[in-house]
């Protein structure tokens, strides 16, 4: 996999709240720019394991495109993986959390492509990888923001 951002936030809200805000992927949008819109693709829970959602993101020169994206990963109040079905990008999202205090956690966002080839690595890949450093700086931002705000 390629490493195309990571970003890290330390937040004043318990790592429980955190993690329920952060995996209910429908709300992503709220936080996340370039996120027009997500919603439920099935019926399982958020957070579990195969739960699907749809994503319409902006993509710079391509406009507004549907994605879908599956959990392939979740541990309660530590961990959540995604995978998107985005062919040019193969996307997969990472985010731990980790308690700091009764009332404090860290958030680590990670965002890779899982697309293996050089042309890919050469040419969309650094594109992709100045993109996703600022989105995650703002997004990481804004959940700190959210958070600490409905937590006070």
């Amino acid at each position: 996999m390629y490493l195309l951002t990571e970003n890290t936030a330390d937040i004043a809200c318990p790592v429980e709240v955190a993690y329920e805000y952060v995996c209910n992927l429908e709300r992503f949008g709220e936080w996340f720019p370039g996120v027009i819109a997500i919603e439920s693709a099935n019926d399982l829970a958020h957070a579990a394991i195969g739960k699907t959602y749809l994503e319409t993101v902006s993509i710079p020169m391509r406009g507004a495109r549907k994605i879908g994206i599956t959990v392939v990963a979740a541990e309660s109040d530590r961990l959540l993986v995604t995978e998107g079905m985005l062919p040019s990008l193969m996307p997969r999202m990472e985010i731990q959390f980790h308690s700091t205090a009764a009332n404090a956690c860290r958030i680590n966002w990670r965002m890779f492509s899982r697309k293996e080839s050089l042309l890919s690595r050469v040419t969309l890949l650094p594109l992709a990888r100045r993109i996703m450093r600022k989105r995650a700086s703002i997004g990481m931002r804004r959940l700190a923001r959210t958070l600490e705000n409905n937590n006070a």
